[in-house]
């Protein structure tokens, strides 16, 4: 999620623009899909559509944790907000997206892609707002629209991969911080879907990120969640620990902590995070899954 105060100046910008000048709509061609399985995909997809609502709650997590991580990388912010000047073509298209307009989103940032052919942020957001229309259509029990946004989800993501690497590759004397952490978030997340392994390549570029900047600590909330997937519950554990180390406190990590020990069949420790998420978050979807756990 994007910092309040930053999220703030966008928001006030983009609606200031939108109030005084009309946006022209630039057509841009649709991108011609890979051609795949679409049998076996919907197989897979329909396994899928049993997965727990933790895989929604970990998304939405997830997400907020990794544009904190990227916007930490930020080391100024301008003390004087020039009001009038109209916001990029990028930061509407962002601000759509973390308002869950999805659509709207992808016709936004599509109209960028003219302007800055080579920016991989563009196919970033663009990938997953269509990510998140799958979500929404597996929620829905829709596997024929989840199918085919997943599609446009995995093959805009191939664009933002490919875009990133060059990227980082012409560059290579830039601090690509937050490029490499966009990759792995986009190599954890299409792991999300039945068939589709990439946590290993997620976990490579983690552990590169932490090796370089130990400070980053908020890699290890990503890295325990991949740990539990991968059925490595002690590593999970340990790997939560160090994200809470440093006095932080996560619903999610509590979760995941009391799902790991349950695993490994300590119940008095998986109890005792379980009710830590009903007494300092009471309110939310995984105080709700806690209760599940413990009743």
């Amino acid at each position: 999620m994007l910092t309040y105060l930053t999220r703030a100046i966008v928001r006030i910008r983009t609606r200031l623009y939108r109030a005084t000048v009309q946006l022209k709509i630039l057509i841009v061609p649709p991108i011609v899909p890979k051609i795949f399985s679409t049998l076996l995909f919907l197989m897979l997809l329909a396994l899928y559509l049993l997965s727990p609502l933790s895989n929604t709650l970990f998304l939405v997590s997830l997400a907020q944790e990794s544009e904190q991580i990227i916007q930490a990388q930020r080391q100024t912010i301008p003390n004087i907000i020039e009001v009038e000047k109209p916001p990029t073509c990028l930061e509407m298209g962002k601000e759509l997206f973390w308002e869950q307009k999805y659509s709207q989103a992808i016709k936004q940032l599509e109209q960028c892609i003219p302007e800055d052919p080579d920016n991989p942020e563009i196919y970033y957001y663009i990938g997953q707002s269509y990510f998140q229309q799958g979500q929404q259509s597996t929620q829905k029990r829709n596997i024929i629209k989840a199918t085919r946004y997943y599609r446009q989800a995995y093959q805009v993501s191939d664009t933002a991969i490919e875009k990133y690497l060059k990227k980082i590759e012409e560059n290579s004397d830039k601090d690509h911080t937050n490029d490499y952490f966009q990759l792995a978030y986009i190599y954890e997340i299409r792991s999300l879907i039945p068939g589709v392994d990439e946590y290993q390549k997620a976990i490579d570029i983690y552990q590169k990120l932490i090796a370089e900047k130990p400070y980053h600590t908020n890699v290890y909330y990503h890295l325990g969640w991949i740990y539990y997937q991968q059925e490595d519950y002690q590593n999970a554990i340990d790997t939560f620990f160090r994200y809470l180390k440093p006095g932080l406190k996560s619903d999610f990590v509590y979760y995941y902590l009391g799902l790991s020990y349950d695993k490994i069949d300590e119940k008095e420790k998986a109890e005792y995070y379980f009710q830590l998420i009903l007494k300092e978050f009471p309110d939310t979807n995984f105080a709700d899954l806690a209760k599940k756990e413990l009743f």
